[in-house]
């Protein structure tokens, strides 16, 4: 998997009709040859709670072996995450170029 090359913008969205879930948005801009299922997924092994609190993500794209055009495209995931731990202050969100932070 490779990294989307750029974060453009990340946001915390809490779903009022389920309590307990937390979405995080991730808007970034990736080239087309990397275009496929763009998903977010844990940075680091959370085992033990960061001092920081702050829960890393890399945005990333399985990659083709075709050839396309060097193309670059805006990409969204949204990460749906139920009963977040306690400990958690925030997410970031990792790119190739680029990093991001919202606090909650």
């Amino acid at each position: 998997m490779k990294k989307v090359n750029f974060i453009k913008s990340i946001k915390l969205l809490k779903d009022e009709t389920e309590s307990g879930l937390l979405a995080v948005k991730a808007t970034g801009i990736a080239e087309l040859k990397n275009l496929i299922a763009p998903v977010l997924i844990s940075s680091k092994n959370y085992d033990n709670p960061p001092a920081d609190g702050i829960y890393e993500l890399d945005f990333v794209l399985d990659s083709s072996d075709k050839d396309y055009t060097s193309l670059e495209l805006e990409v969204d995931v949204v990460f749906r995450i139920k009963n977040l731990p306690s400990w958690v202050k925030g997410f970031k969100v990792n790119a190739k170029e680029n990093s991001d932070i919202e606090l909650i």
